[in-house]
């Protein structure tokens, strides 16, 4: 929606070069058909025995989109004057107009147009021309709405209620109602559609909208490869269309919703650190640029905070558009946040304070905290030039030059200026480990800027206590957000905080004394993170924290928590219930190079149950891009798969491998063209470092994992076959040439460009090296990743000679979500690895404690299916990885 409500920008999607893909409902009774049918005799969704879908793959051809807008403000639907008369002239359609639409849809163009030349030559039964103007005028009142036939003084002219417009006929004798003066009045606005063109260099694929401040909108469009993005400044009014800011990077760039305008265009010398504070080529000719621009800055001129992984981490950078200068691009005026920690959101922006609020990876990789930045700066540099020691800081203005500018809304991704809607999107894609002080080997760049400096940022203040993952949703004021959090050992709790009223940054000049209180910055200590179950408490010298305003649940009082494992969800006094949902250990360990570090969650089996251990050994997987698995979030203890493995006596571990995200880009990109290959290194390592720990049996490993993860899964069982010896693999990737454009081409480029790596990356060629027992799991309509992948995996295990076992949901898709389905998958899945890791008997040679056994048993005792040539149940293999 346009901020002041006056038109819409919308997208036109064009599928028909995309073929359809057709997926049979091989397990339903009843009639035969499309379940997108729409004839009122086609056979109903629930009785369709197909569906077509139009999905692009790898390689293929992408559905093409045009962005539209179309005006609907009161001028253009009730008429050019906008006071409630619509006239001929306002009711006819433009033909020629609608050229766009017309190539695209020839018949519905020729109605149109045959339309057109019935409503150019208006005719009625009651008076004419002029007259059916006056009753049509008469139908519509200030409010838009039919007006009540009482008040309505007629004065021998037909009034406008719906009996009397059944007297006014167009061309075709057909009546006119309020139904169709409303539709001609569309089809005006339709015909005048602005259709707006994407930037040359990347018209691939629109990714995000917003709307600016001056009144303009900002396209952000990616070419095919996902390599260039570009902030497109589009003039509707004009129809025209400029390059704004431009990200390039020889891997990809991830999306975000980080575009944020601001309410008030910043000055570069508003701040104190500027991006011309370096010595680059770059730097200086940005510094010029910075020396030309007028202050105050001229009407039209904006600024907007927008985040790049350019130094290899994500993190915020200040720009301001000015009319007439730098190209019409906008500048870059300075870095926001630096260093080797990811900013992943951001909450709110008090230009009043000028305070920037982000939540981010600044104290570890395994959490989630609410920070505080400086927008500008300005308090260290004004503070740097001027002996006023009672000055209050928390008056600070962004600009330095009006401490009273008013603190207007702040925008989010959705849109800019007054009318903006706040998008406060709770951060649910949080992934990876723990990071090192590093740059990433991304060569990624910003045209219209200087690329940055982490040196001119400052250190961010954390202003959440509680360890954990935060969540933060922020009120437009920012002075409250509603924190809702969780701990490896703690459940949810949603609390609402109160912001501190003070500048929370030390100024720096020796001359000017620090707001009261402790100033001191809480330390980094990414060592006690990687420690095993760590449960550090918060230093007590601080920077002003939020207050504790109102606690909506608060899951460290127990009796406000209800009782899971009650029938009737009772609210229990105490909360033992939580013992049997045990918290996993957090490990660390670097990976088999050495160049990175690894984070896994270990759940252990009950010592006093199973023995001191080894246990046989289960890996949870997932291990995509995109996708953090470890951390420190009450999830690790809801994973009630792992739970009721960890209870029948098996040790389960989850491994975010390099891919992971929330890791910096360097980590995450290190499996780009050649999927498949480090996820499975890293996920060896992990079962050697339990080994070595004693915790796991080498000789009895299992793995599972879904969709990326059951890729994976297939993948560990067939390129280490001497390390997994059994696996259960739910609807897999077998083949990147099977699935979509934008996932599979962002991390692994076109087919045609890196044949060798798809080739290697599919699991078809890995094939002969599996030698121990794999179970596939997946929904026959899975429209995500389809069927045909596992159809394909079977062909080349018959081919090679190899046994699986097969379990198919017809009716299910992509995960199987009806309770019957999920309840018997669980109850196949672990029985499967009792079965061929535990010989069928749970207590039975699990850790040789209390059950008595003193030796790791047979794997295919009892089980028939189990491999049982060795004593330890599983016969010699030859590594092939």
């Amino acid at each position: 929606w346009d901020p002041q409500s006056n038109g819409i920008l919308f997208t036109r999607v064009d599928e028909t070069c995309v073929p359809p893909y057709r997926i049979i409902h091989q397990g339903r009774d009843g009639g035969v058909g499309s379940s997108s049918t729409t004839s009122k005799s086609a056979t109903s969704a629930e009785e369709a025995t197909y569906e077509d879908h139009r999905y692009p793959f790898a390689g293929k051809a992408n559905p093409e989109i045009t962005l539209g807008y179309v005006k609907i403000d009161r001028a253009s639907i009730l008429g050019t004057s906008g006071n409630g008369t619509l006239t001929t002239e306002d009711m006819s359609v433009d033909g020629g107009s609608s050229s766009s639409c017309q190539q695209q849809e020839p018949q519905k163009a020729s109605k149109d147009k045959s339309l057109t030349q019935q409503q150019q030559q208006p005719r009625g039964v009651v008076g004419s021309g002029e007259d059916n103007m006056q009753v049509l005028n008469y139908y519509l009142d200030g409010d838009d709405q039919p007006m009540d036939e009482s008040t309505v003084d007629t004065d021998g002219t037909a009034a406008a209620t719906g009996a009397h417009l059944d007297g006014i006929l167009d061309d075709n004798g057909d009546k006119t109602t309020a139904n169709n003066i409303h539709t001609r009045a569309a089809q005006k606005n339709w015909s005048n559609v602005k259709w707006l063109n994407p930037p040359p260099q990347a018209k691939e694929y629109l990714v995000r909208i917003n709307w600016l401040p001056d009144g303009t909108v900002c396209a952000q469009w990616q070419n095919r490869l996902q390599s260039t993005l570009v902030l497109a400044r589009i003039d509707i009014d004009e129809g025209t269309t400029r390059t704004l800011h431009v990200e390039t990077s020889d891997l990809w760039i991830n999306l975000h919703n980080m575009m944020r305008p601001l309410s008030k265009p910043i000055h570069p010398d508003d701040c104190s650190h500027s991006s011309s504070s370096r010595g680059s080529t770059t730097d200086q000719t940005q510094s010029q640029v910075h020396h030309q621009l007028p202050n105050p800055l001229p009407e039209g001129s904006f600024s907007f905070l927008f985040a790049s992984e350019r130094t290899g981490y994500s993190h915020l950078y200040l720009y301001t558009y000015v009319p007439g200068y730098n190209e019409g691009r906008a500048i870059l005026i300075r870095q926001v946040s630096g260093g080797d920690w990811m900013v992943e959101n951001i909450a709110g922006v008090d230009m009043k304070k000028d305070v920037v609020y982000v939540t981010g990876t600044y104290d570890s990789p395994l959490e989630r905290h609410l920070y505080a930045l400086p927008l500008t700066n300005r308090a260290s540099q004004r503070d740097a030039t001027r002996d006023d020691s009672t000055r209050d800081t928390s008056s600070l203005g962004s600009g330095g030059k009006d401490d009273s500018m008013h603190d207007g809304p702040p925008s989010s991704g959705g849109g800019g200026g007054g009318g903006v809607r706040r998008g406060f999107k709770q951060v649910i894609s949080a992934f990876g480990g723990g990071s090192k002080p590093r740059r990433s080997n991304n060569s990624m760049s910003s045209s219209s800027s200087a690329q940055g400096d982490d040196s001119a940022t400052h250190d961010p203040i954390r202003l959440t206590s509680e360890t954990g993952m935060h969540n933060i949703v922020m009120d437009d004021d920012c002075k409250y957000f509603v924190d809702t959090t969780s701990d490896i050992g703690q459940p949810t709790s949603v609390k609402v905080y109160k912001l501190p009223e003070r500048y929370p940054f030390p100024v720096s000049s020796t001359n000017v004394s620090p707001p009261s209180g402790k100033m001191k910055k809480v330390p980094r200590k990414t060592s006690d993170y990687n420690q095993e179950n760590s449960n550090r408490s918060i230093p007590e010298q601080r920077p002003p924290q939020a207050g504790l305003f109102f606690a909506l649940f608060d899951s460290s009082r127990p009796s406000s928590m209800p009782n899971p494992f009650s029938n009737d969800n009772s609210v229990t006094t105490d909360i033992d219930w939580l013992s049997k949902l045990p918290a996993p250990e957090l490990i660390s360990y670097p990976t088999s190079d050495g160049t990175e570090t690894l984070h896994a969650a270990v759940y252990r089996p009950d010592p006093q149950v199973f023995g001191p251990g080894p246990y046989p050994l289960i890996c949870a997987v997932y291990g995509g891009p995109h996708v953090q698995r470890v951390n420190r979030s009450w999830a690790q203890c809801a994973d009630m798969r792992a739970q009721r493995l960890r209870s029948f006596g098996f040790a389960v571990v989850k491994c975010d491998n390099r891919g992971s995200s929330r890791r910096g880009l360097a980590f995450e990109s290190a499996v780009r063209n050649r999927l498949g290959r480090l996820e499975v290194l890293d996920q060896v390592t992990t079962v050697r470092q339990l080994v070595t720990r004693g915790i796991a049996d080498p000789n009895r490993v299992g793995i599972y994992g879904w969709s990326y993860g059951g890729y994976l899964a297939a993948m560990c069982l067939c390129r280490a076959p001497d390390v997994f010896h059994v696996g259960v693999s739910g609807a897999p990737v077998t083949s990147w040439d099977g699935y979509d454009t934008h996932y599979t081409e962002r991390y692994m480029g076109l087919p045609a460009d890196n044949p060798s790596g798809y080739r290697e990356a599919a699991i078809f060629d890995h094939v002969p090296n599996m030698r121990g027992k794999l179970m596939i799991v997946h929904g026959l309509i899975d429209e995500n990743v389809h069927f045909r992948h596992t159809a394909r995996l079977i062909n080349r295990f018959i081919a090679s000679g190899k046994d699986y076992d097969l379990l198919i949901f017809p009716e299910e898709r992509h995960s199987p979500r009806r309770l019957r389905d999920r309840i018997y998958m669980e109850q196949r899945i672990s029985d499967y690895f009792l079965r061929n890791l535990c010989g069928n008997d749970p207590m039975r040679g699990i850790g040789g404690g209390v059950t008595g056994a003193s030796s790791p048993s047979p794997a295919g005792q009892g089980g028939g299916n189990g491999p049982s040539s060795s004593s330890s149940g599983m016969r010699p293999m030859v590594g092939h990885l």
